[in-house]
């Protein structure tokens, strides 16, 4: 603001400058580009006026000075939306078949969990199961202590073995075929047992206290003698059994151990 304009109107008098109430558009659309407006219809747009009391505060002004007049005119013009569209929105709604089939689904999922839950577990197909202790059959104490593993891919515990052997009482050890009946009913082993002495079971005498036990529970810990059964029941899998002939009970007895050797 110059100087002279001040001098021409002190703010002591009564003269002041009125700013134009009513902006009209034009002022807007020729002192700004039109790019800089928002993209609203005509019936959106609502001019904002200053009022009397606004206009007060710009008496000081000079009329002289054009355009600070047409500069307070768009400065006093404001566009606003009258009315904003909201954005649309999206439900989903679920009808009666969809219902059905979702708890159709659920309780089929349901009923296949149950089921597998229900259902033994069992071996596969190509591996046997092996029975360590007949029905009725009184384990002997010293097997009952033994706390050995054998050492393989897998370290396993040494499990006690109690069977019903008639030729126990006559020292008569049972054939590959005997044997098979014995620990696998329902499938022939007889091909994949072998024969061991307690020396090629055990060269590096690890399991000195597997074989005491053994005769232990044969009797005669110190004279009993001992025979290891190596059976091949599935893939890489292998269980050794070190046995003894219990001939008061009428038993092979023994410990047992499984072992993966791949």
């Amino acid at each position: 603001m110059s100087a002279a304009c001040l001098r021409r109107w002190p703010l002591s008098r009564s003269g002041h400058c009125v700013i134009d109430p009513v902006a009209p558009w034009a002022s807007i659309s020729s002192s700004f580009p039109t790019t800089l407006l928002p993209r609203l219809s005509s019936a959106q747009l609502q001019p904002i006026r200053i009022t009397p009391t606004q206009h007060s505060h710009y008496h000081h002004l000079c009329p002289s000075q054009p355009h600070l007049h047409n500069n307070l005119s768009i400065l006093s013009t404001t566009t606003r939306p009258t009315h904003i569209t909201p954005l649309p929105t999206f439900t989903t709604t679920r009808t009666m078949s969809s219902d059905d089939a979702y708890m159709s689904f659920l309780n089929k999922a349901n009923a296949d969990l149950t089921a597998g839950q229900s259902q033994p577990a069992t071996t596969s197909s190509s591996s046997a199961r092996i029975e360590t202790i007949h029905t009725d059959v009184r384990i002997p104490a010293p097997l009952t202590s033994v706390d050995a593993f054998y050492i393989s891919e897998t370290d396993e515990p040494f499990e006690p073995v109690a069977l019903k052997w008639d030729g126990a009482a006559r020292g008569i050890w049972p054939d590959a075929s005997h044997l098979s009946n014995l620990i696998s009913p329902d499938k022939d082993l007889t091909a994949d047992i072998e024969t061991l002495s307690p020396s090629t079971f055990d060269p590096q005498n690890q399991y000195a206290g597997v074989l005491r036990a053994v005769r232990a529970s044969a009797g005669d810990e110190q004279a009993a003698d001992v025979k290891v059964y190596r059976v091949e029941v599935g893939r890489s899998r292998v269980e050794y059994f070190v046995l003894a002939l219990d001939g008061q009970g009428g038993l092979l007895v023994g410990l047992r151990a499984k072992a993966i050797e791949s």
